[in-house]
């Protein structure tokens, strides 16, 4: 994150939040040089998503906020969603730990306790 990305954080609000564990669209994407599109969709219709790698490909998980899924390619899995990271280092946090989050209306960004506490309350 540059200086110029860390100072914008400055002028957003902030509140203190535990995320929880998510749901998760999962499915398995065979190696190739184009994703497919039924992949590229799920891609940007969804938030985030996380990719193991597995033998011949990955196994792909997408954060599931509701709505319509093609249940033959994807499988709803609750609350197996543990894959946030804070904006500035880049530490996982695990789910219930204490963070920050920008508020309602803002562009989303999460950071750990310690992060929050030396690059926005310390400011």
């Amino acid at each position: 994150m540059t200086d110029e990305d860390l100072s914008k954080l400055l002028t957003y609000q902030w509140m203190p939040s535990r995320i929880p564990l998510r749901d998760a669209l999962s499915t398995f994407v065979r190696n190739a040089s184009e994703p497919e599109p039924i992949i590229a969709q799920m891609s940007s219709r969804c938030r985030e998503s996380v990719w193991f790698e597995a033998e011949g490909g990955h196994q792909v998980l997408f954060l599931y906020d509701g709505g319509d899924f093609d249940a033959t390619r994807f499988k709803l899995e609750s609350k197996v969603w543990d894959y946030d990271e804070c904006a500035i280092c880049g530490e996982r946090v695990p789910a219930m730990t204490l963070c920050y989050v920008t508020k309602p209306n803002q562009p989303y960004f999460l950071l750990c306790r310690s992060c929050y506490e030396r690059h926005i309350a310390a400011k």
